[in-house]
């Protein structure tokens, strides 16, 4: 699938109007604050995925400034296995519509796959596990139409474990639901990791060496199975999380370690390295998503070429564009590839496009 045509209008510093995209790699190249990421993050809000920061008010959207108007609306229209237009309108919330009917988040993303690298995409092999873990809930909402919905119920009753932690009481039938619910979430991303890990083989070019991905069930390890795990590290922890009023097994503390040669990647990798390493495992998902649903993804790469140098740059893009799908990648860089289409950013207004680089 991809994106043909968008119109953004009030949406943060971008000028509106309407901007035909190619099928293949779109490279949107400016100055910084020129609105690079501010374009990612609308293609971000009306694929279903919200603001790129989770922490960021969906009112502040809006284009800011005086006289401005408290309301942002994107309109996108997506060609490929599906024809349709796609509408966000958005002030102090996101609502959103596929032709003439309101579709919640959850059905959006179901319908146009998009997976989303942004400039601290390091993160996935350099940061936290959470960087790690919203890499393989964003594969599973996309591929698996009840693991969002599971994630979301799983969440809402560690809330109220939590809770209950802290006012010392007994936490069994939120124990229960959690059982059933995070067991269900570890067989899932388990299998996730493994279509993953069976994926990356066809990325090795961007690493040195192969990486292998290993999955850590947050504060298991007791037995094999998920469900009799998640039971017996429960029991083994009960007394611990009581005194720290805070729960120590499930999804919330599962980690993907990632090694190289058998070595932690955060050691064996240098920062350019490890930033090829991380497009490598976005590719990697990108090849997942297309198996499972039989749609290609549409990726997004923010500060596509930050810390690579010259061969770096040529392997990601040659790799880019080997997998047919399309790609928007915005960089301060002025790039000149074949195949590529540039699309010129200046003080949020996008000028006019180049044909692409057929030579």
């Amino acid at each position: 699938m991809y994106f043909s045509d968008t119109y953004f209008h009030n949406f943060r510093n971008l000028r509106q109007g309407r901007v035909s995209w190619s099928s293949g790699f779109n490279l949107i190249s400016g100055p910084n604050g020129a609105g690079k990421t501010n374009f990612i993050e609308g293609l971000n809000l009306i694929s279903g995925w919200g603001p790129i920061e989770s922490a960021t008010k969906i009112s502040s959207v809006p284009a800011w400034g005086k006289g401005s108007e408290p309301k942002a609306s994107l309109w996108a229209r997506v060609q490929g296995e599906e024809s349709m237009d796609l509408f966000a309108s958005i002030s102090v919330k996101c609502s959103l519509k596929c032709g003439e009917k309101a579709i919640g988040a959850s059905a959006m993303r179901a319908k146009i796959p998009v997976l989303t690298f942004l400039s601290d995409g390091m993160s996935l092999i350099r940061g936290s596990a959470s960087a790690r873990r919203a890499l393989l809930d964003r594969i599973g909402a996309i591929i698996s139409p009840s693991y969002a919905m599971r994630l979301h119920d799983y969440r809402k009753a560690l809330r109220q474990k939590t809770v209950l932690l802290r006012r010392g009481r007994e936490t069994m039938a939120a124990d229960r639901v959690l059982v059933q619910l995070g067991s269900w979430l570890w067989a899932a991303r388990e299998e996730i990791l493994k279509l993953l890990s069976s994926a990356l083989e066809s990325y090795a070019e961007l690493t040195p060496c192969p990486m292998e991905l290993l999955f850590t069930r947050g504060g298991g390890g007791t037995a094999e199975g998920p469900s009799e795990d998640f039971k017996g590290s429960l029991a083994v922890k009960k007394n611990r999380e009581r005194d720290l009023r805070t729960p120590l097994v499930g999804p919330q503390r599962d980690d993907v370690r990632i090694l190289c040669g058998g070595i932690n990647a955060v050691l064996f990798l240098s920062r350019g390295q490890s930033r090829r390493a991380a497009s490598a495992l976005i590719l990697a998902a990108s090849a997942v998503v297309e198996r499972r649903i039989g749609r290609k993804p549409i990726l997004i790469f923010d500060e596509l070429t930050s810390e690579l140098d010259e061969e770096g740059r040529n392997s990601l893009v040659e790799a880019l564009l080997k997998t047919d799908c399309q790609v928007f990648g915005a960089s301060a860089d002025s790039l000149d590839y074949k195949g590529v289409s540039v699309h010129r950013l200046k003080d949020g207004m996008f000028l006019e496009q180049p044909p692409v680089n057929m030579y």
